[in-house]
């Protein structure tokens, strides 16, 4: 499954694999590959807002000229001279203000998941990440080794939990065996040796 964004200048590249995701960002300065896999990813969130400084700049300039020139033609007895550059400079601020660059980002062993967040195609991304990251956390650690001790199997599936790999009710589900294995051990830890059970 594969899912690509744009903005301006810059542009996301996400397939997804069994195990892991490929990832690529690319805009006017960077350009960054890297596979990762899911269990390597955090469940951390962050915000990042870009503006093309640019338009700022330019935008100041511009304003400035603009109305510069609009006061010397009005001194002048003229009117008009500069109206374009003010226009253009107030174009370039509404820009840069207006039109910003949003990232979700997810850090990862690898380095940081950039997800351009300007429509519904950064929610599915997210989503897929989780998905597919609890579902390779369960593959790998939802089960009952044999000989770990009751609190090493409750620390293992208390930090699947954490992980958003277990909800609450599989949680539960899961200590509740471990308890009742420990039950059964203390009932036969308890059986005289010289009488059985029927």
């Amino acid at each position: 499954m594969e899912i690509s964004q744009k903005r301006g200048g810059a542009s996301t590249r996400y397939v997804f694999h069994d195990d892991r995701v490929e990832y690529a960002f690319k805009d006017s300065s960077v350009s960054r590959t890297f596979s990762v896999p899911y269990t390597d990813i955090s469940r951390d969130r962050e915000g990042l807002t870009e503006r093309n400084v640019w338009f700022r700049n330019v935008g100041y300039f511009w304003l400035g000229l603009g109305v510069l020139l609009l006061v010397v033609s009005w001194r002048e007895g003229e009117i008009g001279h500069g109206a374009l550059w003010a226009v253009l400079g107030a174009g370039c601020l509404a820009t840069y203000y207006g039109y910003p660059t949003r990232y979700r980002i997810i850090p990862s062993n690898k380095g940081n998941l950039l997800i351009l967040d300007h429509d519904e195609s950064a929610d599915r991304i997210e989503s897929e990440i989780v998905e597919r990251r609890a579902a390779q956390f369960r593959d790998e650690y939802d089960f009952f080794p044999e000989g770990e001790s009751p609190q090493q199997l409750r620390n293992r599936f208390n930090w699947l939990h954490r992980e958003g790999a277990l909800s609450d009710e599989e949680l539960q589900e899961r200590l509740a065996r471990i308890e009742a294995g420990e039950q059964a051990t203390d009932v036969a830890v308890h059986i005289p040796e010289n009488r059985t059970l029927n």
